[in-house]
């Protein structure tokens, strides 16, 4: 009976290995990196008054967050509605108080988990669909946030896709 011996199978084993962990590190590195972008988006097409609706964007890994958060009160709001995004007095230590959830996914210890970006700001609803603030003032997102986000985030998957 003839027998086929493959040789150099370890080595063709090791070599497949570890081109499965460079993968897997790639798409680790790539998915913290679309986190972290989604973020930066996202809070940058929210409007700042008190600050909680961009306090309560919250990551989370598992399962959503279920907890309101008060906005940070680091003095008056000020005339917001006049004022550019991202320039309100109140952005900056709200969005840092949110920022800390990322440092809760640990994508690299499994990126394969599923991840949850939670706001459950009284307000967020409103500002989604553009409602907030009601007049005599306008609404600096008429447009919402969440739903201009996805698209451009899917966008950028659909056409570059995750190893890249």
């Amino acid at each position: 009976m003839a027998r086929a011996e493959i040789i150099g199978k370890d080595a063709a084993r090791a070599a497949a290995l570890a081109s499965i962990a460079e993968a897997e590190r790639k798409f680790t590195q790539n998915l913290d990196a679309l986190v972290r972008d989604i973020d930066d988006h996202i809070k940058a097409l929210t409007p700042v008054n008190t600050g909680q609706a961009v306090r309560n964007y919250i990551w989370s890994v598992g399962q959503p967050n279920g907890i309101v958060y008060d906005a940070i009160d680091n003095g008056p709001p000020g005339p917001t509605n006049s004022m550019s995004l991202g320039s309100e007095p109140r952005r900056g230590p709200n969005e840092a108080a949110a920022a800390r959830s990322l440092g809760t996914l640990g994508l690299a210890v499994n990126p394969f988990t599923v991840i949850y970006l939670t706001n459950l700001s009284p307000d967020i609803e409103g500002l989604e669909l553009g409602l907030l603030p009601g007049p005599p003032l306008r609404s600096r997102s008429p447009s919402g946030m969440f739903g201009i986000t996805a698209a451009y985030f899917n966008s950028l998957i659909a056409s570059k896709g995750m190893l890249r």
